[in-house]
């Protein structure tokens, strides 16, 4: 009963969200590696008075199979082989296979502070093994991850999608929306950008195995 009220919550959020009219504007690609990254700032979920947040949505392709490129999603011991500034990554799975939970820290280049966060993630009832949708948010949980002195908690609302295109090719899209941060945009916006594009990069080395 209790998964069955998490979908249905998660399910009315991201109408929600991804309702709002899709105004990205295309900010960063590389036509040669199929890697495209958009932004656009919509009101962010639940919050009052209304905020106004960045999302950033990554589209890109994968030499892999889908159920290669969910299981990289997962995989505690190879996070580091592409997201770059985690230093601790826990993945706590249920007996539903379709929801999990996750935390993760990151050290993070200034002018950003170091960040946290604790998702929970569910596959949603669309998807098919040519075609996984999973959408995550933050989640309180004060045992599991408590709140750190001098450490930004993030509060995320996201999707993956992964879509067979053949035997051996995956379409890839990656959606996250945060809060703000005070810091100017001058200073975010290019940190946030290059290390977006870095990460798609390393995922797609790992999952091709292949070298930078």
């Amino acid at each position: 009963m209790r998964k069955g009220y998490l979908a249905i919550v998660f399910s009315l959020v991201f109408v929600n969200v991804y309702s709002q009219q899709e105004d990205f504007e295309l900010v960063r690609k590389s036509e040669e590696e199929k890697i495209f990254i958009h932004e656009r700032w919509i009101i962010f979920p639940e919050s009052d008075p209304p905020v106004k947040a960045r999302e950033v949505k990554s589209d890109f392709v994968i030499r892999c199979t889908v159920a290669e490129a969910f299981a990289l999603l997962r995989n505690e011991k190879k996070i580091q082989s592409w997201q770059d500034h985690v230093t601790e990554f826990k993945v706590y799975p249920t007996s539903d296979s379709t929801y999990w939970e996750e935390y993760s820290y990151h050290n993070i280049p200034w002018p950003v502070s170091d960040q946290d966060h604790y998702l929970q993630y569910q596959i949603e009832k669309i998807s098919t093994p040519d075609k996984i949708h999973i959408t995550f948010k933050s989640k309180v949980d004060d045992k599991r991850a408590p709140v750190r002195d001098g450490v930004t908690r993030m509060t995320l609302y996201g999707t993956w999608t992964l879509e067979r295109v053949d035997d051996n090719t995956t379409s890839a899209s990656y959606r996250i929306l945060s809060k703000p941060s005070s810091i100017p945009r001058i200073f975010t916006d290019p940190v946030i950008r290059n290390n977006l594009m870095t990460t798609i990069r390393s995922l797609i080395a790992v999952l091709e195995k292949r070298k930078e």
